[in-house]
């Protein structure tokens, strides 16, 4: 047998006076880098070796020099260093907005060492990051880099637009920076009409820095002017604010800003605005009606912030007005606002409610939906109830989750010959509206499932017998009987002989 060692190198592994015989295991661990280990076998027939390459692999290193080469308002282009010799199988880009506490969010499987990341916000700080992938899996990240996007014009104008009057020809008007800036806000543009069917790049124009408040004089008095306002950057324009109303005299209030309506329930819907500052209001006027109905509808309430419009239609539009009113006079009214109430349960049930039975078992049901000015909201399905007025199931069955597509409904595995009472229901997301009338139907006849009972033969002379029996319980006879057979045979030593004979009975009781 010959003597094992193990050689990495010029480096003997096995000690010469621990040379096993014939086999020797070597064990590695905590392997660091790749090395070549040599199996050698001598005896005196001479000397073998055999060769087993090692290679420690690694996880990549982080990219290097991570550079923002490009900006856009809403896109950042990155350029890297691979900083590996090995192969890489691609990267991952990880970013987010400086000021988040969140987790990056990533584009994986990036094949080069530019990229375009685009979808970002305008005039926003971000933080950048580049992983290394291979084979073996994510290596660590790169040094962070820090990036603003562009600036953009705005893309939301100007909040809580106000305006009051300080003289009979001078108004003050004040607002909000957009919600949406995006850059730093140049200044606002205040655009005011007496005729505000003109497009906006014809009505009067007062520039102002980015203050949030100006004054427009030389006005016309006793008149009523629009206002719209908006924001611009170095890039552009933003959108104008809505239109606000203001009458150029003295002491009346401006117009309520920020009006706003949410349904609460079916009935009711929560009005709310913002009170116009140093403004002596006496009194609001609330006016509002139903969709396209002309029949206005007027409340007056003290001064307040919020206005609740109770005893309304469920699911119905209404529209609303309100103005402010002082000693001297009521101001303009808001534009129209439109709000619709909550939905509820129908109020009506279906209608022209039918019922035909097409089988012993089976009856069909149809219907029409409930009118429309009581559905108080979408029918999103029906629902059908039915009883057995006899028999021994009395027990009101319920038939649900019909579509609201349907306009009829077959009702099976019922008794035969059986008079059913039958309800039908409109339901929607709210719940379920009140039961139709009761509509009677009785089931088809069907033979009977029961023989007659308590069947009795007696001879009566020489030549005739007599036959009498019950008729089948009222259960089993599915109809009503029309009347019997009676069958017999002649027998022999208790063996038929010949044809049976058969006699049709029409009689609805016992026979003889």
């Amino acid at each position: 047998m010959p003597y094992v060692k193990w050689i990495v190198g010029t480096q003997e592994l096995t000690k010469e006076d621990d040379m096993p015989m014939g086999r020797n295991v070597l064990e590695l661990v905590n392997i660091t880098q790749s090395a070549n280990y040599t199996c050698e076998a001598m005896s005196s027939l001479g000397i073998i070796q055999a060769t087993a390459q090692i290679t420690v692999k690694a996880l990549p290193k982080p990219p290097t020099t991570l550079v923002v080469t490009e900006t856009t308002a809403t896109s950042v282009t990155l350029t890297w260093d691979s900083g590996n010799a090995d192969p890489i199988s691609y990267y991952v880009i990880q970013y987010k907005p400086k000021t988040w506490e969140g987790t990056f969010q990533e584009v994986d499987g990036v094949a080069t060492t530019r990229y375009s990341i685009g979808g970002l916000s305008p005039f926003s700080e971000y933080e950048f990051r580049v992983i290394a992938v291979n084979n073996i899996g994510r290596g660590p990240p790169s040094e962070l880099v820090e990036a603003r996007t562009g600036e953009q014009a705005p893309s939301s104008p100007p909040l809580k637009v106000q305006a009051r009057m300080l003289s009979a020809s001078t108004m003050l008007v004040q607002w909000e920076q957009p919600e949406e800036p995006n850059g730093q806000i140049r200044g606002y543009r205040v655009y005011f009409t007496t005729n505000p069917h003109l497009p906006l790049n014809m009505w009067q124009k007062h520039n102002t820095d980015d203050s949030h408040l100006t004054t427009v004089g030389s006005l016309i008095t006793g008149t009523t002017y629009s206002i719209r306002v908006l924001a611009f950057t170095s890039v552009g324009d933003g959108p104008p604010s809505d239109v606000i109303q203001l009458k150029t005299q003295q002491g009346v209030p401006a117009q309520p800003v920020d009006f706003q309506a949410e349904a609460e329930s079916d009935t009711r819907i929560m009005l709310s605005w913002l009170p116009a500052s140093q403004e002596r209001i006496t009194k609001y006027e609330l006016v509002y009606w139903e969709g396209d109905d002309k029949i206005q509808h007027k409340k007056t309430f003290d001064p307040a912030s919020s206005y609740a419009v109770e005893g309304l239609k469920p699911d119905t539009v209404y529209k609303f007005q309100l103005g402010a009113r002082s000693e001297l006079g009521l101001g303009v009214y808001t534009p129209v606002l439109e709000a619709r109430t909550a939905q509820s349960t129908p109020s009506a049930p279906p209608q022209e409610v039918e019922c035909v039975s097409t089988s012993s078992t089976t009856i069909r049901v149809s219907w029409v939906p409930p009118p429309a000015q009581s559905r108080n909201g979408v029918i999103t399905q029906y629902s059908i109830a039915y009883q057995a007025m006899e028999g021994e199931d009395s027990t009101k069955h319920v038939v649900e989750g019909i579509g609201h597509e349907h306009s009829s409904w077959d009702i099976s595995n019922l008794d035969k010959w059986t008079e059913y009472k039958v309800w039908v229901r409109a339901h929607t997301d709210v719940g379920p509206g009140p039961e139709s009338n009761p509509v009677l139907v009785r089931t088809d006849e069907d033979v009977p499932s029961a023989p007659p009972r308590k069947v009795e033969v007696e001879p009566v002379n020489s030549t005739a017998i007599r036959v009498s029996w019950k008729s089948p319980l009222s259960n089993k006879q599915h109809g009503q009987i029309r009347g019997y057979q009676v069958t017999y045979v002649k027998l022999e030593n208790n063996d038929s002989r010949g044809q049976p004979v058969i006699k049709d009975v029409m009689f609805a009781e016992s026979q003889v």
